[in-house]
């Protein structure tokens, strides 16, 4: 259905950090500009009219603008999923973990995405790179599937990042679960999701992973019957800023939600366990919508 590689980076600040607490637009411009720098062979030239633009990473990751089905962009074959801070972080000495999840074929790039992201690391992440803040080299890679480590902070192990098909990514089984909003999910309609919702969002994300990277086969419809049992979230209105200029997300919330569920048929479940890795909701290349889920009590 659809292979995908799933990686967390250490990442070991050198330099004095004054970080916000949403990292992603962040992330998502830095890494792509660092990106381009690397592999573009046409720097002078635009994107749309250079004839290699099919084949590359830079192109298909940041400007390719209509995804295989419809009209509107595709999801982003390479994704980094930053922390969402519990408040903004300054000093010395931190450390971060991004996730970095690819999709398809695009896992083969995985030594490609660490030079990029060396270069980001020496040039320093945001505005305070100026002020020669920020700088981060990544100390480890470790792959989430078979939990080896795929890159020491010195040599790539390409052998150790397993691949797996979202078809075989386990169950969550039990009736009562909470759901912990790890980074923001777009909620225009308030928060917490209700459940019927929350399993809707995760596979319409899904939906278009598969038909971007995947078979293109349709995703199994599911059943469930459930309730909210409590929950606390917290609003956020995040600002960002790319190619296209000043980005505003303003239905944005962390926090958690437990649910009980009277009926929740085996593909629901399975979707759950999709949740977990690939999130929900829209802007998934912003990193917004991971979650996790574990059962209660």
């Amino acid at each position: 259905m659809l292979r995908l590689a799933n990686a967390a980076l250490k990442l070991r600040f050198i330099s004095p950090v004054k970080l916000s607490r949403w990292l992603g637009s962040t992330f998502r411009g830095g890494f792509g500009r660092h990106l381009r720098k690397i592999i573009c062979l046409h720097p002078m030239r635009e994107c749309d009219d250079c004839t290699i633009a099919k084949q590359c990473l830079f192109y298909l990751t940041y400007q390719k603008s209509h995804s295989k089905r419809g009209y509107a962009p595709p999801p982003r074959p390479l994704v980094l999923v930053p922390p969402f801070l519990p408040k903004p972080l300054e000093g010395s000495g931190a450390e971060l973990e991004v996730r970095l999840l690819m999709f398809g074929d695009y896992s083969k790039y995985f030594p490609l995405v660490l030079i990029a992201l060396q270069q980001f690391g020496s040039s320093g992440l945001g505005d305070r790179r100026h002020l020669g803040q920020n700088k981060f080299e990544v100390a480890e890679a470790r792959c989430e599937f078979s939990g080896k480590i795929v890159f020491d902070g010195n040599l790539v192990h390409p052998s150790n990042l397993k691949i797996v098909d979202v078809s075989n990514l386990p169950r969550v089984n039990g009736k009562e679960f909470r759901v912990r909003f790890k980074t923001p999910i777009d909620l225009p309609e308030g928060f917490p999701p209700p459940p019927q919702l929350l399993l809707d969002l995760i596979r319409h994300r899904l939906i278009l992973l598969v038909n971007e990277y995947g078979t293109g086969e349709k995703v199994p419809e599911f059943s469930c019957r459930g309730s909210l049992i409590r929950s606390e979230g917290e609003k956020h209105r995040l600002v960002g800023y790319g190619r296209e200029g000043r980005r505003e997300f303003w239905n944005c919330w962390t926090g958690f939600a437990d649910y009980r569920f009277e009926k929740l048929d085996k593909t629901a479940q399975w979707l759950l366990g999709v949740g977990k890795v690939l999130g929900a909701g829209a802007k998934s290349s912003f990193g917004l919508g991971f979650m996790d889920i574990q059962p209660l009590g």
